[in-house]
């Protein structure tokens, strides 16, 4: 399927999505986008065949997405190579479970770059799945010890995590900068790299204490559904009409670029980084390792994926294209579920 850019901007205009024009880069394994948000941080949306099927395709989980995500960060890797000073030590935070999975910190090391690795593992206490409006958190596993390598010194933090409200990764560098300080350690550059929301990163900045600022987005700087946990290009927040029986949409930020190839395999309102950890074959829990809920991802992902398919027949900007991308993702959430041994 193929749509118009007058399609697309039109969709856009309807729904909420920003188009932004950005400054393009070419990147071996993929495309940047510096774009402007008027934010105190340099903003990048990255683009790739890669990021594209993660970002749309639900159904892609196991080594399949592993390897895809370490394909995109190498395109990600070889563009932070290129902003960040080389003699400035590299401390990247792993914030468990499910960062590993953005593999940034193999695309960096293939890419030549030296990391001081530090994990912490912040854990919500309070509040359901898929609803983050309660905020009760707490890091039940944490491990600093490489930091003695920077003490003294000024240093960039590098995380890849999944961005939804901000608060949790907050929680984490404000751990991580109270164990900076003790060491003497001054932050020169915060980069954030994954699925990244425009509340979540406008959290984040005002609470970071870095001299300067990276953001690398995958295909969007997403919007925020009122669940606080739903990150959509665009689509019916369906939290909202849960609660308040009415239709509202939202939409993120990116390139017409961008739009052109993700918007016909993307279904309207799908959190693009859906169950993230769950995606995953493997989870480094801390101390100990654990395995992905693969089946429940799938599950999950196919009865939301009904229930907006209902909500999205029902808005105004509704096209009859559109069936064919939810039941192209029908079938793939169901044929991956088959291969597990379930039927749906």
């Amino acid at each position: 399927m193929r749509l118009t850019d007058e399609e697309l901007l039109d969709l856009a205009a309807s729904t909420g999505v920003k188009l932004l024009d950005g400054e393009r880069l070419n990147l071996r394994y993929g495309v940047a986008f510096k774009v402007d948000l008027g934010m105190p941080c340099e903003t990048y949306v990255l683009d790739s065949p890669e990021g594209r099927d993660i970002a749309a395709r639900p159904e892609l989980v196991g080594e399949e997405f592993i390897e895809a995500n370490l394909r995109l960060a190498r395109a990600a890797a070889q563009l932070l190579a290129e902003a960040l000073e080389p003699d400035v030590p590299k401390v990247f935070l792993h914030v468990l479970r499910g960062s590993l999975g953005y593999r940034l910190h193999e695309a960096l090391k293939l890419a030549g770059v030296r990391l001081c690795e530090v994990w912490i593992r912040p854990k919500y206490v309070e509040g359901g799945f898929g609803d983050h409006r309660a905020r009760a958190i707490r890091v039940v596993y944490e491990d600093f010890k490489e930091l003695s390598r920077v003490a003294g010194m000024e240093c960039d933090v590098i995380v890849a995590d999944t961005v939804a409200t901000g608060y949790t990764l907050i929680k984490c560098l404000q751990r991580l900068g109270a164990a900076l300080r003790e060491l003497g350690v001054r932050l020169r550059t915060l980069v954030l790299y994954g699925f990244v929301s425009l509340p979540g990163l406008s959290a984040v900045l005002r609470t970071a204490r870095a001299r300067r600022a990276v953001a690398i987005a995958i295909e969007d700087f997403t919007a925020l559904a009122s669940n606080m946990y739903d990150m959509p290009l665009y689509g019916v927040d369906e939290a909202w009409h849960a609660a308040k029986g009415e239709l509202r949409s939202i939409g993120g930020v990116t390139t017409l670029e961008v739009l052109r190839g993700l918007v016909p395999h993307y279904a309207p309102g799908m959190d693009q980084p859906g169950d993230w950890s769950e995606r995953q074959p493997l989870l480094h829990a801390g101390d100990s390792l654990e395995r992905g809920d693969i089946a429940g991802h799938l599950k999950r992902s196919l009865e939301a994926l009904r229930r907006l398919w209902r909500l999205t027949r029902m808005a105004p900007w509704y096209r009859p294209w559109m069936e064919q991308v939810c039941r192209a993702r029908e079938r793939g959430l169901s044929e991956a579920l088959a291969r597990l041994g379930y039927r749906r």
